[in-house]
């Protein structure tokens, strides 16, 4: 008898810059995902230097969401400077637990076009919005 594949772990990773749109809404969506995923999630907020009440937005929503969904990992690492996009994307992939990364950003052009050297060999999906629950569970099926 075989024992069923556990299902990969995932992090999210939501770099924030200047201008990002659907910061609570693509927060409420991970973590209606993470109630139909068998496995780990995380959720990882990467922000360099930006508007206090951009990030406090999304502080309080993964503060909420947690309240029902105590088995998702949230973590937000800020930088004092204003890095650029790749090097926030390094950050993270450097810091993330999960076998699959899920890269969702307004610009996703720059992180497909940047060089992310992940030594693990990681699956990375860098999606525009992480919105539609459905397109994440067949992405990730």
């Amino acid at each position: 008898m075989t024992m069923p594949q556990p299902n990969p772990t995932i992090t999210f990773m939501m770099p924030i810059q200047d201008k990002q749109d659907f910061i609570i809404e693509q927060i409420n969506a991970i973590f209606r995902f993470s109630e139909h995923y068998g496995g780990f999630c995380e959720i990882l907020i990467l922000a360099g230097e930006v508007d206090a009440l951009r990030l406090k937005l999304a502080w309080l929503a993964m503060k909420l969401n947690k309240i029902s969904h105590p088995q998702v990992r949230t973590r937000m690492i800020c930088y004092t400077s204003k890095p650029d996009l790749p090097s926030l994307i390094e950050t993270g992939i450097n810091q993330a637990l999960g076998q699959k990364i899920i890269i969702a950003t307004s610009t996703p052009e720059i992180v497909e076009n940047a060089e992310i050297n992940d030594v693990s060999q990681r699956e990375i999906l860098v999606i525009r919005y992480a919105l539609d629950v459905n397109a994440l569970q067949e992405n990730l099926a």
